[in-house]
């Protein structure tokens, strides 16, 4: 296998900063594993937030930074991985049964929505389950819940770029169906936070039970079911993405015990900071779900988090925002006035 242009560029900034792999994702936030697989070339794209963060810790001048964020973006521009699949998750935990319901549903001509709160898994189960699959299967991010959402025709033109054959096509991030162009031939299978009516299936996620939120945080810690461990999954709400963030923040800190981490998280002040870490982000995709919520759930928050109710504290922020964005999708959002 080439090494692409970005893999050598980001392991010479780290061999000149004189750091290893586990300082470079101590300072920065990124996991060890993402370090060592964008060195070795399996991850040629990083997203933006995770280049920002790799060059704030090695200390990068705008020249050099500006050189690693392009050699990035030529990895993306690359005509062959133009509708590649992500990489799938060697740890991918749980969702049994919803696996089951894609592998039943995905026909020639079908359409399948997998729908869910923000942090949920969606996209990683779509991803997963056509790494699953026999036939080629192709991705296109439709971007709905960013600032700068494709355009109906940006996402036509990605579409017919995808080329022959195709037989299952991954339309993740739609918010607005308006956005899709009519499909015929490969099975479709689109990723969106509200469920979509033009799909023949409907595939609702909720975060994880106990026992796999156990699972995913020995999967990535190597540390064992414990106590504490349940502390660690009842304050990350049971989202695979907070679980994600709370394991890598403790990965990548070889001193820190299981039970420092529940304990760091007990600090309802602190737990959204902590987790945050490199590309994994709670904060920021709750921010871009609250971005997205009609006036009235806005209001909802706003009311919830002011002084003196205490229910978003008590029953774990990103448990309670995702309850109610829940509600939001299912149009049980609207308050009385006043």
């Amino acid at each position: 296998m080439t090494i692409p242009l970005f893999a050598t560029l980001l392991r010479d900034h780290r061999r000149t900063a004189r750091m290893t792999q586990h300082e470079l994702a101590a300072k920065s936030g990124v996991s060890v594993r993402a370090i060592r697989d964008m060195e070795r070339g399996v991850s040629a794209a990083p997203q933006r937030r995770t280049l920002d963060a790799l060059a704030d810790a090695l200390g990068l001048d705008p020249v050099r930074r500006s050189a690693l964020a392009e050699t990035a973006q030529a990895g993306r521009d690359v005509p062959s991985g133009v509708c590649a699949l992500p990489r799938d998750l060697p740890d991918f935990t749980g969702r049994r049964a919803e696996l089951a319901l894609l592998a039943d549903a995905c026909r020639p001509g079908s359409i399948t929505v997998v729908h869910g709160p923000p942090g949920v898994g969606k996209t990683a189960l779509a991803v997963h389950a056509a790494t699953r699959s026999t036939g080629r299967a192709c991705f296109v991010d439709c971007r709905g819940s960013t600032p700068g959402p494709a355009t109906p025709r940006e996402v036509a033109d990605r579409i017919a770029r995808v080329g022959a054959p195709c037989d299952l096509l991954i339309l993740d991030d739609v918010t607005d169906p308006a956005v899709l162009p009519p499909i015929a031939g490969p099975a479709v299978v689109i990723t969106a936070r509200r469920p979509l009516p033009t799909a023949a299936t409907v595939i609702g996620l909720r975060p994880f039970t106990v026992d796999e939120s156990l699972r995913l945080l020995t999967a990535i810690t190597g540390h064992p079911a414990s106590r504490h461990a349940r502390e660690v999954a009842g304050h990350c709400g049971h989202l695979p993405l907070a679980l994600r963030a709370a394991a890598n923040r403790l990965a990548i800190r070889p001193a820190w015990s299981m039970a420092d981490l529940a304990e760091r998280l007990a600090d309802r002040d602190r737990r959204l900071a902590l987790l945050s870490v490199g590309d994994l982000s709670v904060w920021r995709r709750y921010a871009s779900a609250h971005a997205g919520l009609s006036p009235d759930a806005r209001r909802a928050v706003h009311l919830l988090a002011a002084p003196g109710m205490e229910v978003l504290a008590e029953l774990g922020f990103v448990d309670e925002l995702a309850h109610l964005y829940a509600r939001s999708l299912t149009g049980g959002d609207r308050l009385p006035p006043g």
